[in-house]
């Protein structure tokens, strides 16, 4: 039985359509996609390599928001009516992309059935995103925000029944980004995981190996 478009999640209708109606475009690394001084004209979907959403500290310390997967949506400052992006998107690899403008999305809206829920949700995933990692970088020790970051970026879920999670290769240097702190003290949290055996570490990336306790941490 084919789905009605009802059925279809929002997430796969918002791809859909900017797949449908965008073009695609390449960035070299550490090219940026967009910065805080450009008008915000163009929602993103990612096809491949990753993207750094970042922001400047006052001490000009660069604060890693979020890394942008494939399959994921930003620019979502288009959809707030922002006159410019908030963030900067810089290529921590090269990148393939699709552009969709705005105009063109908003006017898609009207015909494509559950598009305009699809963004609402999708920007208020962002800005909950966002502002979580704002406020863990306020009030939370730094091993409480490592502890938070390495259990977003594998896609916890607390009810699954594999009692191990994966969390693809980074550097200490962009996880510091991510939890605004100094790449050594990062490498001092994670070798401290490492003999908790809270985590294991190879070439391709981190395995928590206790992700309880890792929740514990996080919310301390």
């Amino acid at each position: 039985m084919v789905a009605s478009p009802g059925d279809i999640a929002p997430q796969r209708v918002l791809e859909a359509t900017i797949e449908r109606l965008g073009t695609r475009q390449g960035f070299k690394r550490h090219s940026y996609v967009y910065t805080p001084n450009q008008p915000a004209h163009a929602l993103y979907l990612l096809l491949n390599g990753q993207i750094g959403l970042q922001m400047l500290s006052s001490e000009g310390r660069t604060l890693t928001l979020k890394v942008v997967e494939p399959g994921q949506v930003f620019g979502h400052s288009v959809l707030a009516d922002a006159n410019t992006y908030e963030t900067y998107a810089q290529a921590l690899q090269p990148v393939r992309v699709i552009a969709v403008p705005r105009a063109t999305l908003l006017a898609a809206s009207a015909t494509t059935p559950g598009l305009s829920l699809a963004l609402i949700e999708s920007l208020g995933q962002q800005r909950q995103t966002l502002g979580r990692r704002i406020e863990e970088v306020a009030f939370k020790s730094v091993p409480a925000r490592l502890a938070s970051v390495l259990l977003e970026m594998s896609g916890d879920q607390p009810e699954s029944p594999h009692p191990q999670q994966r969390v693809g290769r980074r550097t200490h240097q962009q996880l510091a980004e991510m939890v605004n702190a100094y790449r050594e003290t990062v490498t001092k949290i994670i070798n401290q995981f490492r003999d908790a055996h809270l985590l294991d570490v190879d070439r391709s990336g981190i395995t928590l190996l206790n992700p309880s306790r890792l929740r514990e941490l996080a919310q301390s």
